[in-house]
């Protein structure tokens, strides 16, 4: 009996066994690994609704109750079908990063899961949370180029916002991240090494002078990280130096840039800016030494007009459309001339700035050059003494003996000019009321001093010349006053203003000179 119900037992627990073996290792899996193995087919598509299946299919494997690692490679093809269906859906991305945040939680981060995280992080421009993830998890990470492009890249974006906002350091930290990666670097702007020399010279005009020596000496440190050379660095430390420095030291400093400068390349367009930069420096430095003197200690030296004639050379050299090497050199020679023929020479230099792409604009010195070249020089003086001659001649309420020494003064000017064109302000030819006599004396005067300034502008205060006129002019005033008392003081004291403005432009001999007033009316 027993053996009897041990052999229908037998096979029955052997069938339920078999059933139960079958439900969990066959049946169990084929309801995740059938919509599993169908979703795999379907990610190689790009195709919106192809991926769309493909993630309900591996949902349909989540819920089919899987386990363990089964249930990870489930859950990671998960996030990577809803990556890829982020490209149609930029939302996907956050449910794909939700997916791996659980699997990663479970499971820990590998390879695969590091590499997908990085990527999705990028899509969902989390750039910090990429740079982070890269730098904490680098040895997954590296075994592949495309971890370091990605994360160059996230670097870029942070690099431009720090710059968009003016945030040297930190444009400069991520800037350098990407060297370091190798990814990229053709996307970094090549003025970036240039950002603390921007910073510097901000902090210059905004009068920050600690933080620009701070930004500069940074330049020079990163220079020499760079191995680049650091002439703009130090340059920008002589600015710092500038307004307190000795001026000969500082001369020293700048006269070595200067052959640092010399070295360099030459900029795209053939030219050397740095170059054109130093010796500017070096021109105004020459002032500043100068300048440091002892008061009274004389004019430049020729040695000195040579050395800045040398320096202005070197401007010019290096940048032949910047005007500052006539500007400072024009000035310089104006103020220290000594004759008018050094005088005209300044002005042909500043004239010439003018004319240059980047020439000379401040307003002041073109109102000099314009006053100059209004006064114009002895010939000019002669022609518009002529011309007023003239115009006494034709007075008719000149006497004979007036006319006479008036056409005696015109012939021995005749061989030194020709009053030509020049606009004349018109003198009354008939006697006028004593109320216009003053306006009369003002514009004799205003023409007297225009005409006799070239000649007595070198002379010393304290010189006859200097003094005479202004003792006829005085009398010329004091004669309009008296007018109403009789124009024939008037006229006495224009003849004398006369005469003597033609001894201060062509002196004669003494001896002729006595004879000429002999002949004059009383």
């Amino acid at each position: 009996m027993t053996t009897i119900l041990w052999a229908v037992l037998l096979p029955l627990q052997l069938l339920w066994t078999v059933g139960i073996a079958g439900y969990f290792f066959v049946l169990v899996p084929r309801r995740w690994r059938v919509p599993y193995q169908q979703s795999l087919e379907l990610l190689h598509s790009d195709d919106r609704e192809d991926l769309q299946r493909a993630d309900r299919l591996l949902g349909e494997a989540v819920n089919a109750g899987p386990r363990g690692r089964t249930l990870n490679r489930i859950r990671f093809a998960q996030a990577g079908v809803r990556a890829m269906l982020g490209t149609h859906d930029p939302a996907r991305y956050a449910d794909a990063a939700t997916v791996l945040h659980e699997l990663i939680t479970a499971e820990g981060r590998t390879e695969h899961t590091a590499y997908l995280e990085l990527w999705v992080q990028a899509r969902l421009e989390n750039h910090s949370r990429v740079t982070d993830l890269y730098a904490e998890h680098r040895t997954l990470l590296d075994t592949r180029p495309e971890p370091r492009r990605i994360a160059a890249a996230s670097h870029l974006h942070l690099a431009a916002g720090h710059w968009r906002r003016r945030e040297t350091d930190g444009a400069l930290h991520h800037f350098d991240r990407v060297r370091e990666l190798g990814e990229l670097t053709d996307r970094i702007p090549p003025e970036v090494d240039n950002l603390p020399m921007v910073k510097g010279v901000q902090a210059v005009f905004d009068g920050r002078g600690d933080d620009a020596r701070e930004a500069f000496e940074a330049a020079r440190d990163r220079a020499a990280d760079l191995r680049r050379s650091a002439v703009e660095a130090e340059l920008g430390l002589v600015v710092c130096d500038w307004r307190d420095g000795d001026p000969q030291e500082l001369g020293t400093r700048l006269a070595r840039l200067s052959e640092e400068a010399g070295r360099q390349p030459p900029e795209q367009g053939g030219e050397n800016r740095l170059d054109a930069a130093v010796a500017v420096l070096r021109l105004v430095a020459l002032l500043r030494e100068w300048r440091a003197r002892p008061a009274l200690s004389g004019a430049p030296t020729p040695a000195d007009l040579a050395e800045l004639e040398q320096r202005a050379r070197e401007v010019r050299s290096a940048d032949a459309e910047l005007g500052d090497a006539d500007l400072v050199e024009g000035l310089v020679r104006y103020y220290f001339a000594l004759n008018q023929s050094e005088r005209s020479h300044a002005l042909d230099m500043l004239d010439r700035g003018t004319e240059l792409a980047k020439g000379i604009t401040l307003p002041e010195v073109l109102d000099l050059m314009e006053r100059e070249r209004a006064l114009g020089g002895e010939g000019d003086a002669i022609s518009r003494y002529l011309a007023l001659v003239g115009e006494f001649l034709d007075d008719p309420t000149r006497s004979a003996e007036d006319r006479a020494h008036f056409r005696r003064l015109q012939a021995r000017f005749a061989p030194f000019g020709d009053p030509g064109d020049l606009p004349d302000q018109p003198v009354p030819h008939q006697r006028t009321p004593a109320e216009d006599h003053q306006r009369r004396t003002e514009a004799l005067r205003r023409r007297i001093e225009l005409i006799v300034q070239p000649r007595i502008r070198d002379l010393p205060q304290d010189a006859p010349a200097r003094l005479a006129l202004r003792e006829l002019l005085d009398e010329l005033d004091h004669a309009a006053r008296a007018a109403a008392d009789g124009a024939g003081i008037l006229h006495q004291a224009e003849m004398r203003l006369i005469t003597s403005t033609a001894q201060t432009l062509l002196p004669e001999d003494p001896a002729e000179h006595r004879g000429t007033h002999d002949q004059e009316p009383a």
